[in-house]
């Protein structure tokens, strides 16, 4: 029975590096895409089952200590088809797991007692920016309007600050309903 730093060709002192340098030089030796021997599969499913256990070093150190899962041996590995599903199911779980704590997040942000106060607040502050910005703008080529076209270059940066605080407010808006 080979451990998995034989089936990586790597010592059992090596680092993060080695143990990678020499999964890619096996995964690409013995890929079932490029390696059509017979055993090709069954050898690649070990080296990418090595490599996920000496690759994180909380599996290493129980796999060193013969701990667990992985000191029952390297070949009871599943079938490809079988490796499949079982990696799409820990997807499956874990973007629920997500979803779940998400909904958990956004469940408590709502309970908060200043959800409501909060709330008004981003409303109110958005609002009366593009009020101030529409009046500085409006304010701005109404005295253009009435004096001479020339004002325009002295009321621009007016011009300017209104049209920015309009479009800045309704985008930060925009950007905290996600929250509501």
């Amino acid at each position: 029975m080979s451990s998995y730093y034989d089936i990586l060709c790597v010592p059992q002192y090596a680092t993060e590096e080695e143990i990678r340098k020499a999964y890619r030089k096996q995964a690409l030796q013995f890929h079932p895409d490029r390696n059509q021997s017979a055993d090709a599969t069954a050898r690649f499913l070990m080296i990418l089952q090595a490599y996920e256990v000496l690759s994180d070093k909380n599996k290493r150190f129980l796999y060193d200590h013969k701990l667990g899962e992985y000191s029952v041996g390297v070949y009871d590995i599943p079938d490809y088809e079988t490796w499949k599903a079982q990696k799409a199911e820990e997807r499956r779980v874990e973007e629920q797991q997500a979803r779940e704590k998400a909904e958990q997040l956004q469940k408590e942000f709502r309970d908060h007692p200043y959800y409501r106060f909060k709330k008004a607040s981003v409303y109110f502050k958005s609002f009366s920016g593009i009020v101030i910005g529409l009046s500085f703008l409006l304010l701005s080529f109404y005295l253009v309007f009435i004096t001479h076209v020339i004002v325009f270059f002295v009321v621009l940066p007016f011009i300017c600050a209104g049209f920015l605080l309009t479009y800045f407010s309704y985008a930060w808006l925009s950007e905290k309903k996600k929250l509501f």
